[in-house]
C-alpha cells in the first residue's frame, strides 16, 4: 500500500525551560520573530518563523522533567538550520560576537557545519546547502 504522501515538516518544538530566555536568544541572535505566544492545555507556548521555518517552544512547568539536554537521551539529537555556503563564516562571526560558544566549522556528510548551543543546551547546527 502506498502512503499519502508528505510534503515538508510543519514545525519542530523544542521543550525549554525558560521561554522568555528562549525567545528572546532565538530572536535577537537568530533573527526568528515572535508569531504568537499562548498558553494552550497548561503550557506555555510559543511559535517563531524565520521565512518558511517554524520552530515552536513549549515549558513544560511543574509537569518538566529537570536536567539539562542532552542528545544521548532517546529523543531530538539536534536542530540543523540550512544556509548558503557563503554564510557559515558570517555566521561563525555573528554567533563570536554574541558571545556563543561554537565549534570550528567542519566537512559534513554534504556540506559544512558549524555546530553550537541554545541557552538549555539544545544543540544546533548551520549545514550548508548548495
Amino acid at each position: 500500500m502506498s502512503t499519502p504522501g508528505i510534503r515538508s515538516i510543519h514545525h519542530v518544538t523544542l521543550s525549554v525551560s525558560d521561554m522568555d530566555a528562549s525567545i528572546a536568544w532565538y530572536r535577537d541572535l537568530l533573527g526568528f520573530e515572535v508569531v504568537t505566544r499562548l498558553e494552550h492545555n497548561g503550557l506555555d507556548k510559543a511559535i517563531l518563523r524565520i521565512g518558511s521555518v517554524v520552530v515552536t517552544f513549549v515549558a513544560h512547568g511543574d509537569l518538566a522533567v529537570p536536567g539539562a539536554f542532552s542528545e544521548r537521551r532517546t529523543g531530538l539529537d539536534h536542530l540543523s538550520f540550512g544556509v548558503d555556503p557563503d554564510a557559515i563564516e558570517r555566521w561563525a562571526e555573528h554567533l563570536e560576537a554574541a558571545g556563543v560558544t561554537w565549534s570550528p566549522i567542519v566537512d559534513g556528510i554534504n556540506g559544512r557545519v558549524l555546530s553550537f548551543r541554545d541557552p538549555d543546551n539544545i544543540a544546533l547546527e548551520f549545514y550548508t546547502i548548495e
